[in-house]
């Protein structure tokens, strides 16, 4: 029904026709049905790139900065530590998820002197978000101040 036409209607026939005939609120419905749909594309988009980014493995440049947050934790002063931004070297097995990084840092030790260290951890990769902590397995860590 237009408007045009349920203008004309006296309040007895509008109230026989019901609300749901009236031309505002066939409007508002098509409209909140195509807001709907809109949304759902949009979810079901950000969704399908969070599926894409979940199921992929880490490379070595996401195990080398998820690995300087695991060393960072056993520092005396995490908030002094200073990474080389691309010197590592990774040894990845895909196989079983396992990820060898070797690489240096320099810290303030607990006597209050810069000292570099190397260090070598060895981590397995659980599944998820290869940037959250829980996703990984810590299997060995050693720090070894330089002489």
């Amino acid at each position: 029904m237009r408007y045009s036409e349920w203008k004309m209607l006296s309040n007895t026939e509008r109230k026989e026709i019901g609300w749901r005939r009236h031309p505002r609120i066939k409007t508002v419905t098509l409209f909140t049905i195509a807001l709907a749909v809109t949304f759902i594309i949009v979810v079901l988009g950000i969704n399908k790139n969070s599926i894409v980014h979940l199921n992929r493995k880490p490379t070595a440049q996401e195990a080398f900065n998820i690995a300087r947050e695991f060393v960072k934790d056993h520092l005396k002063q995490p908030a002094t530590a200073a990474f080389p931004n691309n010197s590592f070297k990774p040894v990845i097995d895909t196989a079983t998820n396992s990820y060898q990084i070797r690489s240096s840092v320099k810290a303030i030790n607990a006597s209050g002197k810069m000292i570099r260290s190397d260090w070598v951890i060895g981590m397995r990769y659980t599944g998820g978000d290869w940037s959250e902590k829980n996703s990984w397995q810590v299997e060995s860590i050693n720090i070894s101040p330089e002489n």
